[in-house]
């Protein structure tokens, strides 16, 4: 079985602008880039698992997402780095009238992303790592047995603090502060 890094995208991969798709709008995440590498040379997946709301909000098309993250792909490489899968879910609650509603499962924090990633990659959970800066991000990772990490951003100050601390997740500055932890055997 196979360990994975689950990563959540806007506030942790990029800075979260609200609605990023077009690669203008991409800012790296400070250390983002060298985690993934890390992450890449360590023996570790790394599945971005991310909400796109704003493809049913009618604000841009899964197209334009899937070239956003094409760039970013070729961005990765030229720093010797690489995402394993990126996993989208287009879906929002107000904006799915007339839709199946179980395709509503694959939004965080549902958790149909993480397994079709289990399923397509064979994952073991209990040694997967999930880094997100929202606690729907992370609701998935703790019903699933994956170990969770909250990542600072402009959501911070939304977010259910003492939700954070009951269920003992570290807060890190970035998701190099991920890799200082793991890598020191913590």
């Amino acid at each position: 079985m196979n360990k994975a890094f689950f990563l959540d995208r806007d506030g942790t991969l990029n800075v979260d602008f609200d609605y990023v798709h077009l690669p203008s709008q991409w800012q790296w995440c400070e250390r983002a880039v060298e985690s993934i590498r890390w992450m890449n040379q360590h023996g570790w997946l790394t599945i971005v698992v991310t909400n796109q709301s704003g493809i049913s909000r009618g604000k841009y098309t899964l197209d334009q997402v899937n070239e956003l993250h094409r760039w970013v792909d070729t961005e990765l490489k030229k720093a010797d780095a690489y995402i394993d899968r990126w996993m989208i879910a287009p879906y929002h609650p107000d904006f799915h009238e007339g839709k199946n509603p179980e395709l509503l499962r694959f939004r965080k924090p549902g958790t149909g992303m993480f397994e079709t990633a289990q399923n397509e990659f064979n994952i073991n959970y209990q040694q997967s790592i999930m880094i997100g800066d929202k606690k729907t991000d992370l609701e998935p990772a703790l019903q699933l047995g994956i170990r969770p990490f909250f990542v600072r951003s402009v959501h911070e100050m939304n977010q259910d603090r003492d939700w954070i601390v009951k269920h003992n997740i570290p807060i890190v500055d970035n998701m190099g502060g991920v890799i200082d932890i793991i890598s020191s055997g913590n």
